[in-house]
């Protein structure tokens, strides 16, 4: 693959805080941020030409060739060919795109089982993958073996501007840390982010997986045009990336995001977590396997959402029942969610896709009764079953960092 010499951006972490918010806006800032809102403009509406991009900007053609050209220059974008003109005649326009040999990105998913590694491209095309599993009883070194053989699959020989890391479990986005993984203990306090940036000579940006799945919808997802949403992650654990008024909702150094762990029963079960009642406990696979158990139904220790939906399908009453109370138990957390942010669309990923439209009107069906009734209920959408969005999220997450964009 031909890559650059030389990569032309630099990632760096996102920066917030009270010394941040009080700086002055530089003229080199106010360009990092014009280019950033062209790059948003083109993933979210796909090709366009100058004048389509200063008409959606509201701006002038010569600011917007001013735009542009640094990124024209430094390879982020390229010219098409021409398109013909309109019948009422005019020069022809040379729509723009993401460059298939600029800037390359990295991004990697870490979950208890195991690591998946890509490299991409700016235009969200996955170049290269790769995959490595491991034990739950793993040790950390091992694990960081793992990764490193799935990276330099990967990255080894190609010139990449940045890695991002979507990372089970508890994670300091500042520090790059996965604090604690309660199915994977060997994730505890894997310094994940210094180890990738020791070896590779890049920025290194690590951040809770459903944060960093939520980047991926926001840039090449379901979120694309939508400025406020809830991307959730369903399956063995439960979890929240928000995106509000365009921007990611991390809170004090990535602690956010720990909705799995919100309260829904004050007496209800323990939690792997060591409290009672989380909403983990009510709406992920572990209690819908015990559940089906509880009601025989059949292969009910593999239970899933796409098997539950098939057996409902098949007319057996106690699995629609089931599909029913798991639903609303998944709406529970969802419809809190909405009385505290009115997030408004929740973009769902993970096992409950596999559930299908079924599935998909039965959570609907329970966010329109339980939370307030504001006029407009929420929306419920569902992901493909095998999407790519949180790697396509690592890169998200360095282009949001390296143009200056607010995540």
């Amino acid at each position: 693959m031909d890559v650059q010499d030389k990569p032309p951006f630099t990632a760096s972490p996102p920066k917030s805080g009270p010394a941040e918010s009080r700086r002055l806006i530089t003229a080199s800032r106010i360009g990092e941020a014009n280019r950033a809102r062209v790059l948003q403009v083109l993933h979210t509406d796909g090709p366009a030409s100058r004048a389509q991009l200063a008409r959606a900007l509201n701006v002038n053609r010569a600011t917007i060739a001013s735009i542009l050209q640094p990124l024209i220059d430094d390879g982020a974008l390229v010219e098409g060919e021409p398109v013909s003109a309109a019948v009422t005649g005019g020069k022809p326009a040379r729509p723009l795109w993401f460059s298939h040999h600029g800037p390359l990105l990295g991004g990697v998913r870490i979950s208890p089982d195991g690591v998946t590694v890509a490299l991409m491209g700016i235009d969200g095309k996955i170049r290269v993958q790769a995959s490595r599993a491991y034990a739950r009883d793993a040790s950390g070194e091992a694990i960081m073996e793992a990764i490193e053989e799935s990276a330099d699959e990967c990255f080894v020989g190609r010139k990449i501007i940045g890695i991002g890391v979507g990372a089970a479990g508890m994670v300091n986005a500042t520090t790059g840390t996965i604090i604690s993984m309660h199915l994977t203990p060997g994730l505890n306090g894997l310094q994940v982010g210094a180890r990738l940036q020791g070896r590779y000579g890049v920025p290194v940006l690590v951040d809770h997986h459903p944060r960093v799945q939520a980047l991926g919808d926001r840039w090449f997802g379901l979120g694309r045009h939508l400025q406020d949403f809830a991307s959730v992650y369903t399956g063995e654990a439960l979890g929240f990336g928000i995106v509000y008024q365009g921007a990611i909702v991390r809170g004090r150094d990535g602690a956010g995001g720990e909705s799995g762990h919100t309260t829904v029963q004050l007496d209800g079960a323990p939690c792997r977590c060591g409290r009672q009642g989380c909403w983990e406990t009510v709406a992920t696979l572990g209690w819908l396997r015990e559940r089906a158990a509880e009601l025989q139904l059949p292969q009910a220790e593999s239970m899933d959402s796409a098997a539950l939906v098939a057996l409902s399908d098949e007319g057996n009453a106690a699995a629609a029942d089931l599909m029913d109370l798991y639903a609303r138990n998944l709406a529970v957390g969802m419809a809190n969610n909405e009385e505290v942010l009115g997030s408004g669309t929740y973009i769902m990923h993970g096992d409950v896709c596999g559930g299908g439209e079924p599935m998909r009107e039965a959570i609907q069906a329970w966010m329109i009764k339980l939370p307030l009734d504001r006029g407009q209920p929420a929306t419920v959408l569902f992901a493909d079953t095998q999407d790519p969005m949180t790697l396509l999220g690592g890169g998200g997450l360095i282009l949001a960092s390296t143009f200056s964009i607010t995540v």
